[in-house]
C-alpha cells in the first residue's frame, strides 16, 4: 500500500550504510534519522525536477521520503536522470532485462493504477488516506510492434523483506482458518478478508484477475505449499499485488505487455532471496 514500508532491515549492509550517510553532508542527527528537506536526499543536480515531478505528477511521498534510508528517495536519484535525458542506453539495457525490445518514453513514480483494475479505491486516484496498492516506478514503452507496454519496478534498499498482509490479524477478521490454510484459501478464495476493503461495498480483483489469466487462483501460483499457511500472508502478498496490476493491464488493454521487475542495490543480502522465493 502507498507509504513507507514499517521497519528497516537490520542487517550489517544497513547499518554501514547508515553510518555513510550519518556521515554525509547535511545530516543533522535527527532521530528517526532525517534529512531536514527531503530533497536533500536527492542528487543535487536533479532537486528542482524531483520537486517538479512530485507536483506536476502528484506523486505521494512516503511518510519517511526524508529518511536517509528511504528508498523512496533511492528510486528518484536513480531514474530522475530518464526523465529528461536520453534514453536509448537505459531502453537497451530494460530490454535485455525483459526478453524483448522495448523502447521506454517515460518514467513515473508511485503509480496507482485506476481504481477499478484493483477495486481498491472508488476513482481514479486514491482518497486522501485511502489504502491504495502504488508501483514504486513504472517506465512506459513502446514494442517494436508499435503496442504499448509497462514495466512495473519494486526499489528496495535495506528493507530486508515485502510488506505482509495485515489482515491476518485484524480485528474484524473473521476467517483466519483461511490464513492459516493454503488448501482452505484456494478452495474458497472469496473467503480471504482480502476480498472486500473496509466498508466498502465492492470487491477487491486480485483473485478474479488471476484466475483469468490461469484458469484459477491455484493455477496461477503452482508451486504454492498447500499444507502451510496462505502464500500471501508474508512475503509474497506484496509482490502479488503489484503482479495483479502488471496483468490487470494487459485484461484491460492498457498495454500489450507488462513485466513486473525488483530494483535493489547490490550489497542488500536478504531481499534477493525473498525474489527468488517468489
Amino acid at each position: 500500500m502507498t507509504g513507507e514500508q514499517v521497519g528497516y532491515s537490520r542487517n550489517g549492509f544497513y547499518w554501514d550504510l547508515r553510518r555513510h550517510m550519518e556521515a554525509w553532508p547535511g545530516f543533522t542527527g535527527q532521530k528517526p534519522p532525517m534529512w531536514d528537506n527531503w530533497t536533500d536526499g536527492i542528487f543535487p543536480d536533479y532537486r528542482d525536477l524531483a520537486t517538479e515531478t512530485v507536483k506536476s505528477d502528484s506523486v505521494e511521498l512516503h511518510r519517511y521520503a526524508g529518511h536517509i534510508l528511504s528508498s523512496q528517495t533511492f528510486a528518484f536519484n536513480l531514474f530522475l536522470p530518464f526523465l529528461e535525458g536520453q534514453r536509448e542506453k537505459f531502453s537497451k539495457h530494460i530490454s535485455s532485462l525483459v526478453k524483448d525490445e522495448l523502447t521506454i518514453d517515460n518514467v513515473v513514480f508511485e503509480w496507482v493504477p485506476p481504481g477499478d483494475l484493483l477495486g481498491e479505491i472508488a476513482s481514479e486516484r486514491p482518497e486522501p488516506g485511502e489504502p491504495a496498492t502504488a508501483v514504486d516506478v513504472v517506465l512506459w514503452g513502446w514494442l517494436s510492434s508499435g503496442k504499448r507496454a509497462a514495466v512495473l519496478m519494486e526499489v528496495k534498499l535495506t528493507e530486508d523483506k515485502f510488506t505482509h498482509c495485515n489482515g491476518r490479524e485484524s480485528r474484524g477478521n473473521r476467517r483466519k482458518d483461511v490464513c492459516q490454510s493454503a488448501q482452505l484459501f484456494f478452495d474458497n478464495p472469496n473467503a480471504c478478508y482480502l476480498r472486500r476493503p473496509v466498508r466498502k461495498r465492492r470487491d477487491r480483483r486480485y483473485w478474479e484477475i488471476f484466475t483469468q489469466s490461469y484458469g484459477s487462483l491455484q493455477s496461477a501460483f503452482p508451486n504454492a505449499n498447500l499444507e502451510g499457511e496462505c502464500p500471501f500472508a508474508y512475503d509474497m502478498q506484496q509482490p502479488m499485488r503489484n503482479l495483479a496490476i502488471a496483468q490487470g493491464m494487459v485484461q484491460e488493454d492498457m498495454v500489450q505487455k507488462a513485466w513486473y521487475i525488483l530494483c535493489a542495490h547490490d550489497s542488500n543480502p536478504n531481499i534477493a532471496g525473498h525474489w527468488q522465493e517468489w
